[in-house]
């Protein structure tokens, strides 16, 4: 994991200098319960420092000020789709059941279906975790982004955006529920008030939820079927996607190398 955040997060820095990227870098406070919980993020940073997280009124068991990539999403995926655009990829919606589908129509399939994948390919290990944000108007001023981990499954997020902030947000394992619950939000911006409050009159713009793929741990590799065709597998990878995402993509590209060059692969 560390190794794929440090790829990440040096293209990050990359991605930043490009207007229409959609990546821009903030200064983060992190409020951690376990220690452990962002050990594999800090080792992949250049700029943080522990800070006395009393002084800001929160009792944990450490805490953390560093500079770190902000993903505006939306605007991040249109950069993303336009490249390839304009590497002449082509995008085509289709409803299938199984990799094996789509040979011999294609050479190599990439599986990157993240919860979806439990059906996709019957991988039973592969479970939801059902995150719920809600998103409110940034308020003048709002400069940096604020995270407290809980043991439980709750957490407050406060993250500034270009345009807007996101508020977070839930982790509820093995819950499939695809509708916003006024309760969770209700009580998201209640824990984000109590951590920042220059956002308590800030016009709530919507929420949102979503479904991320859960596993005991990420599944990249390379699967022969039984008629030959090849699959790369990569998904599981929990809350995590965008921390690991570049150095996932460049593990795959390696394989994917590897498959037409006939070679063994170099894993990052």
């Amino acid at each position: 994991m560390q190794q794929w955040a440090k790829c990440s997060y040096d293209e990050y820095a990359r991605l930043k200098q490009i207007p229409d990227s959609g990546v821009h870098f903030e200064e983060h406070f992190r409020f951690c319960i376990d220690p452990d919980e962002s050990s594999y993020v800090l080792q992949s940073v250049d700029q943080w420092e522990r800070i006395d997280a009393s002084e800001y009124g929160f009792d944990c068991a450490e805490a953390f000020r560093v500079v770190l990539p902000v993903i505006d999403v939306p605007r991040h995926l249109a950069y993303l789709r336009d490249q390839l655009l304009e590497r002449n990829a082509e995008f085509v919606r289709r409803e299938i059941g199984s990799p094996a589908e789509l040979f011999p129509e294609f050479d190599l399939v990439v599986n990157c279906t993240g919860v979806a994948a439990r059906d996709f390919v019957g991988d039973e290990s592969v479970f939801p975790i059902r995150g719920q944000v809600v998103r409110v108007a940034r308020p003048d001023g709002l400069r940096c982004s604020t995270r407290v981990y809980q043991k439980d499954d709750q957490f407050t997020l406060i993250l500034p955006r270009i345009d807007d902030v996101i508020l977070g947000g839930t982790s509820n394992e093995n819950d499939w529920g695809r509708d916003v619950r006024d309760e969770d939000s209700a009580a998201i911006i209640q824990r984000c008030v109590r951590a920042v409050p220059a956002i308590e009159d800030a016009k709530v713009l919507g929420a949102t939820v979503g479904l991320r793929p859960g596993r005991h741990a990420v599944r990249l590799e390379t699967e022969t079927l039984e008629n030959g065709q090849t699959v790369i597998h990569n998904y599981g990878h929990g809350g995590g996607g965008f921390t690991v995402a570049w150095g996932c993509a460049e593990e795959v590209a390696n394989l994917g190398r590897a498959h037409f060059n006939g070679i063994a692969a170099n894993p990052l």
